[in-house]
């Protein structure tokens, strides 16, 4: 057993079989609820239960920050096995994770002081994110100590893309920065934006396309600029769209050496605003691990 767990959150869009072959504990990254409900991701409630409800009930759909509460009883459960934790978040631009896990490994360390755990911010998310947690759960699984890994975790940042398509317009108003006559007015133009992870963490508008195939296109093209190498490992993450998801697949693997390529689900966590349809593309090239 690795002397490092690398834990990470929901946003990272691992597929549960990964996440428990690589010895990766995965921590939900937002509460959600709808009616008098409360669920936990992938536990209580599944990412095409969520949106269903998406779909057919948006402004009822809500997700608030998971609490630094939360995340302690996680440290605290992982501590009674693990004296050295590596939590690899969502980036902090667009969630409050990274600031609840500082918050809990602050108290965790009171109350058990040889515990010692790493808050990294991805500055990403989805597959980029989850590609992050791989590589440095592999490294963990090698031996490497908490200060490697989070050299580690450091380089393969940097060296990991991640391109975002959206396939509607019509629920980008849940993140406050469109309005919901604009967004309804958007998606009935059809336009389907393209955007970038960032340096900083942030999502980045680089295109807007008006069909599907275009977009997908558009994002082989993307990923080509800006990758260093055509051998890749890739993770391609879709919101309730697994059809479109294979043949997006497919294309990359016909464009890329495609070093390893994982299929998942988009958290609903981001998928609210993003909307059904959504594709995000995470990748970056072979490590020498």
């Amino acid at each position: 057993m690795a002397n490092v767990l690398v834990m990470t959150d929901t946003v990272a869009c691992l597929p549960g079989d990964i996440a428990e072959k690589n010895h990766i504990k995965v921590v939900p990254a937002a509460n959600i609820t709808y009616g008098d409900q409360t669920y936990v991701e992938n536990v209580t409630l599944t990412a095409a239960q969520a949106y269903e409800i998406i779909r057919k009930d948006p402004d009822h759909f809500m997700t608030s920050a998971v609490t630094p509460g939360l995340l302690l009883d996680a440290f605290r459960e992982a501590g009674k096995a693990h004296r050295q934790i590596f939590f690899i978040t969502i980036s902090s631009k667009l969630s409050a994770v990274s600031q609840s896990g500082k918050l809990a490994a602050e108290s965790l360390h009171k109350e058990l002081p040889e515990v010692e755990i790493r808050i990294f911010d991805s500055k990403t998310c989805a597959g980029a994110e989850g590609l992050i947690a791989l590589a440095v759960a592999k490294a963990a699984a090698k031996g490497m100590t908490l200060d490697q890994l989070a050299s580690l975790a450091e380089e393969v940042r940097q060296k990991t893309g991640g391109f975002i398509y959206l396939d509607t317009l019509r629920y980008t108003y849940r993140t406050g920065r469109m309005s919901k006559s604009a967004s309804k007015i958007a998606s009935i133009l059809n336009i389907k934006p393209i955007s970038q992870m960032s340096n900083e963490g942030t999502m980045e508008l680089v295109d807007k396309v008006r069909k599907r195939s275009d977009g997908l296109n558009k994002l082989i093209e993307l990923v080509k600029k800006t990758a260093s190498t055509d051998a890749l490992h890739i993770m391609v993450s879709h919101a309730d769209a697994p059809e479109a998801a294979r043949i997006f697949s497919d294309q990359l693997k016909q464009e890329f050496k495609c070093l390893s390529m994982i299929i998942s689900d988009y958290s609903p966590v981001m998928g609210y605003s993003t909307g059904p349809g959504a594709l995000f593309v995470g990748f970056h090239p072979e490590l020498g691990l």
